[in-house]
């Protein structure tokens, strides 16, 4: 079979662009694809320079890492530095943008990349708020052109196989729901402009760690089999103010399955999350138990109920499914956006629009509840 292959834009050279570069970089074959391939025609930085020096990093891998395959094998041939991000909205070797800015920057970037006649992955949390949401997805359906939401961990094998084991029935009705992204990150001793304490840069827990309990919310609960409610909402919020810039030190928020279940999903920038439980759902027959952490977990358990509550899972079942050696495990949402481009579609069936507005929606809710400095703030949406 033929590769197809995507030409790439990337736009920023953070941590988070650098390691889905990378995995583009990697031999597709090390994951199982032999159907599709990717290149990188162009970054966009704040210079040429700086645009060039991300390049030269991804063209000089240690022979140790899997994307110094890239390298080697035409990933890279003819990738043009810009030092803007229209520069690579308007190049005519760019396919696809991805979109690896801060979170507050989301709309105006992905409204430039879909103008310019570019398909779109941004990076999550999708946008700041739902209205810039709705405004990208009318602008990708008058464009007829791709748009996603970049929830990595959706792509992950994990996720097939957690999506098989809720398809048999064996754990039954979901009774309740629980899940968590905690680290610890001293922020005391973070400078106030850390884009993880700077209100202007959406910092603060729930945006930017609040999308990986969210995942874990919309596979086990959400795509359930036994959920019918496909409009859940927040029903109790709290979110702790870090006194020094004002964003949250976490959050938590309450979501209700009407005629199912509820699930309390958190975000802490102040603790380290729980190693063997980081998403729990327990049900009628059994519990399952995925293992931290929330963004990249490998590890999940199909567990008995206690033993004064029997159910029917009587032992205990567990499934290793790490990514791919070699791979970051931002691979797969590439190929998936590469099929899908492939095929035509603007928008993908395994991480729809309408999902990624019911988690923008509970994100409006915790943060419009709270008395953070994003409390008051909107987002882009018109202009």
């Amino acid at each position: 079979m033929t590769r197809s292959i995507l030409r790439w834009g990337i736009i920023s050279t953070g941590g988070i662009a650098t390691e889905f570069s990378q995995d583009l970089c990697v031999d597709p074959s090390t994951r199982g694809v032999t159907d599709i391939s990717h290149a990188i025609a162009a970054v966009g930085s704040r210079s040429v320079a700086s645009a060039q020096k991300f390049i030269d990093g991804l063209r000089s891998g240690p022979e140790t890492e899997g994307w110094s395959w890239g390298a080697k094998n035409g990933v890279l041939d003819g990738c043009t530095p810009h030092g803007n991000y229209q520069d690579v909205y308007n190049d005519p070797n760019v396919d696809v943008i991805y979109i690896g800015t801060p979170p507050n920057f989301h709309h105006q970037n992905a409204k430039e990349a879909l103008l310019a006649g570019k398909h779109v992955l941004c990076e999550k949390p999708f946008t700041f708020d739902l209205e810039e949401l709705d405004e990208l997805i009318a602008l990708a359906k008058s464009k007829n052109l791709f748009l996603m939401e970049a929830v990595w961990t959706r792509f992950h094998p994990l996720a097939g196989a957690v999506r098989e084991v809720l398809a048999s029935g064996t754990l039954g009705k979901p009774l309740r729901f629980t899940a968590d992204f905690s680290m610890d990150w001293n922020l005391d001793n973070e400078p106030a402009e850390h884009r993880m304490l700077n209100p202007a840069l959406g910092g603060g827990s729930l945006l930017d760690m609040g999308p990986y309990p969210s995942v874990w919310a919309m596979l086990l609960v959400h795509q359930n089999p036994h959920n019918t409610d496909r409009d859940p909402k927040v029903i109790n919020t709290y979110q702790t103010v870090y006194q020094r810039t004002g964003v949250d030190l976490n959050s938590r928020w309450l979501v209700e399955w009407k005629g199912l279940c509820q699930g309390q999903l958190l975000s802490d920038l102040s603790c380290p999350g729980h190693r063997d439980a980081t998403a729990i759902l327990q049900c009628a027959e059994g519990d399952l138990v995925v293992e931290y952490p929330p963004y990249k977990a490998e590890t999940f358990h199909v567990v008995p109920r206690p033993d004064r509550f029997p159910g029917a899972i009587t032992k205990k079942t567990t499934y290793h499914l790490p990514v791919a050696k070699g791979n970051n495990g931002l691979s797969y949402e590439a190929d998936e956006v590469a099929r899908c481009i492939r095929a035509g579609k603007i928008e993908c069936e395994k991480m729809t629009w309408e999902e990624s507005r019911i988690v923008q929606g509970w994100f409006d809710v915790v943060r419009r509840s709270g008395n953070t400095a994003l409390k008051g703030l909107k987002g882009t949406a018109g202009k």
